[in-house]
């Protein structure tokens, strides 16, 4: 058993009772490994959190890359991703659950640090997809792509955490690209 299929299997596991019952004795039960061979994989629950995160950030990554791709400037690449992340959040099992049942587990996760620099998981998620950003729109982006990068992320961690809007994800992702985006007039 390879440790992704681990964190496959706590995907699993969240989506079904929540992050507060996750435990690496219940990962290793339903995966069907004896619990040594879970603790020796990740040492505790933290880890295989932290896993979990990590691989969910990492595909989503992905997704944004795959999103962006045909867009051919700043605006459309910036409008693609808010237009397809927001159904991406309504439709991630694990996450509605937690959203729904375990609100706290997300607010913790958005304000705690979880590492050694202080970071929160906001912070986190701009450092790692700052790397993917296209050099060719950075100068279209306000006031700068870090921060453009940050008030996209707070702006999608707000309607996950508050999902009932007057505001369709077109309307959204409009408001977004005049926020984070110059204006070529």
């Amino acid at each position: 058993m390879d440790r992704d299929r681990m964190v496959d299997v706590g995907v699993g596991l969240v989506s079904r009772f929540g992050a507060k019952t996750l435990s690496l004795t219940s990962v290793a039960r339903h995966a069907g490994v004896a619990r040594a061979t879970a603790y020796r994989m990740f040492g505790g629950r933290n880890a295989l959190v932290s896993a979990i995160v990590d691989r969910e950030v990492s595909l989503l990554r992905v997704k944004l890359r795959e999103w962006s791709a045909s867009a051919p400037d700043a605006a459309g690449k910036v409008r693609a991703q808010v237009v397809n992340v927001l159904p991406y959040i309504r439709e991630h099992e694990a996450l509605q659950y937690v959203l729904r049942k375990e609100p706290e587990e997300i607010v913790r996760a958005l304000v705690a640090t979880s590492d050694s620099s202080g970071s929160t998981l906001i912070h986190q998620i701009v450092d790692q997809t700052l790397p993917d950003l296209d050099p060719l729109i950075q100068d279209q982006l306000v006031p700068d792509p870090r921060g453009a990068a940050e008030f996209l992320v707070r702006t999608i961690y707000s309607l996950m955490l508050i999902p009932d809007s007057s505001l369709t994800d077109e309307q959204i992702a409009d408001l977004v690209v005049r926020a984070v985006v110059k204006n070529e007039e």
